[in-house]
């Protein structure tokens, strides 16, 4: 492993006005990667971000006999994969997304596909996904639900699917991914048991899927209905990261100054975009259409409580950001967070107790009491290997003078140009 690099994150001490274009949508591109390896033909790619998830999906691709080259901006694709007898070997490395749709390919295979990653990666449960495919006509072999996984497949066709949709929404769009492919003539109902948490990022799979020929609906709240059909190859453009979108509107708000994001606009269908009502709550402006421009306020509004069920990839930016606002503030609708790439619920409230913020939380919330950045306690952040921990908390640094991250480059796993364009908003006129 390689070693950490501490970084002191440099405050920002002026307003700003500055044009930010965002990476390419993670979410979108991995899934957009996994059809086109699916479909039959070249597709072309346009704005897949250059971060460490996704090429370890393209190097994934590969080992399953995909071929995937770079032509200038553009991602060529040429599907489709290997569903034969082969037995192939493929290390997700860290991204989990990557991981749950690996799964779900490697059960259309007739051939064993063995699953690895990062120890942060083998800490994440499958389980819910491996108990679907099992009870489909897959064998899995597994260490307690996680990774190393290795799968044996085909699975068989089912006109129904039921999956757990509690822990993590993934699962369920992996088995979305591959339903076109192995669902009856009459199609696939898709039910999810339990709690629904981040039903935004199954809206991003439908939307994806139509754009590549699949015909996908709710039927009702809780079942998705899939038509058999086949992915069509062709050409198809990633937008900006509205996850990543959050931290520069953030920093809009906490500093006054004004930020436009290039490549998202209203159209989007990536439920962290929903942040921008958070951010108006706060007092500031925002324009939607054919860009986002944020515009923060003179003076803060109180929030007091806001639910954050559907955008739970934003709440680790609101979370960073409270201590900066005005009151105490209590954060809801989190009981996904435990089972992100770290627990995004303790951790920061342990990172932030260690600066002397008052913090509290329970299963499913956190409150946090505003506290003036001077006093703060100088800190080296622990991430976690968790990228969005070292974003998020950029926020608060900008402020404090005095927070150091652990590892300056885990950013590198969706946004390697992080620090650059943060430093845009230091040295803009």
């Amino acid at each position: 492993m390689s070693p950490l690099t501490p970084f002191l994150i440099p405050a920002i001490n002026r307003s700003f006005d500055v044009e930010i274009t965002l990476p390419g949508s993670k979410s979108i591109a991995l899934r957009q990667l996994a059809m086109a390896a699916l479909a039959q033909g070249t597709t072309h790619l346009t704005g897949i971000p250059e971060c460490d998830d996704t090429q370890a999906m393209i190097d994934c691709l590969i080992e399953l006999g995909v071929s995937v080259e770079a032509d200038g901006e553009t991602t060529v694709v040429k599907g489709p994969m290997d569903f034969g007898h082969s037995t192939l070997n493929l290390n997700a490395r860290m991204s989990g997304a990557s991981t749950r749709l690996l799964i779900g390919m490697a059960a259309l295979r007739k051939g064993t596909t063995h699953i690895d990653g990062h120890s942060s990666l083998r800490a994440r449960s499958n389980q819910p996904l491996f108990d679907v495919i099992q009870k489909h006509g897959c064998t899995v072999k597994s260490s307690s639900g996680g990774l190393p996984a290795t799968i044996t497949g085909p699975i068989e066709a089912s006109p129904s699917l039921i999956i757990d949709g509690s822990l993590s929404s993934q699962y369920i769009t992996a088995l979305l991914l591959i339903a076109p492919m192995t669902c009856p003539e009459s199609g696939q109902m898709i039910q999810i048991s339990g709690d629904l948490v981040s039903k935004p990022y199954l809206d991003i799979t439908l939307n994806e899927m139509s754009k590549c020929g699949v015909k996908a609906h709710w039927h009702d709240e809780k079942t998705i209905f899939v038509e058999q059909s086949h992915y069509q190859s062709g050409q198809r453009t990633v937008e900006g990261d509205a996850t990543a979108a959050t931290y520069f509107s953030a920093l809009a708000i906490l500093h006054g100054g004004s930020v436009t994001l290039t490549n998202i606009d209203q159209t989007t269908h990536q439920g962290d975009y929903e942040f921008c009502t958070v951010m108006e709550a706060l007092g500031a402006k925002v324009e939607r259409q054919g860009h986002t421009r944020i515009v923060g306020p003179s003076q803060l509004t109180p929030l007091a409580q806001v639910d954050m069920q559907t955008m739970p990839d934003a709440a680790l930016t609101l979370i960073a950001m409270s201590p900066l606002l005005p009151g105490t503030n209590t954060i809801t609708g989190l009981q996904s967070l435990h089972h992100k790439e770290c627990d995004r619920l303790e951790c920061p409230a342990k990172e932030l107790r260690a600066m002397g913020v008052a913090v509290s939380t329970t299963v499913d919330t956190i409150t946090i009491e505003a506290k003036d950045p001077t006093v703060l306690k100088p800190h080296t952040l622990t991430t976690y290997h968790d990228h969005r921990m070292a974003m998020a908390f950029s926020l608060l640094g900008s402020r404090c003078e005095t927070l150091q991250i652990d590892d300056k480059l885990v950013v590198n796993k969706t946004y390697p140009n992080y620090w650059q364009d943060y430093q845009k908003l230091r040295t803009s006129q």
